[in-house]
C-alpha cells in the first residue's frame, strides 16, 4: 500500500437537534458520513475530543489496522 490511504476526515460539531445544551459530532470523508454520535456531549469539547479519537482509530493510530 501506498503512503497516501485516500482518506480526508473532516469534523462536523453542532448543537444537538434533540438534547438542548448538547453537542453531536459527525466525521466525513470527502463529504460522504463515516460515522456519527448517537449520543449528545455535555461540551462542543468533549463531542470534538469523542470525534478525533474515533479518527485516530480509524486511520490505526492506536496500533491496530483500520480494516478488519
Amino acid at each position: 500500500m501506498g503512503a497516501n490511504c485516500g482518506h480526508l476526515y473532516t469534523v462536523e460539531v453542532k448543537p444537538s437537534r434533540h438534547d438542548p445544551g448538547g453537542f453531536t459530532w459527525a466525521i466525513r470523508d470527502r463529504g460522504k458520513l463515516v460515522r456519527g454520535s448517537y449520543r449528545p456531549h455535555a461540551s462542543e469539547h468533549a463531542a470534538r475530543a469523542v470525534a478525533l479519537a474515533e479518527i485516530e482509530r480509524l486511520i490505526g493510530h492506536d496500533g491496530r489496522s483500520g480494516g478488519a
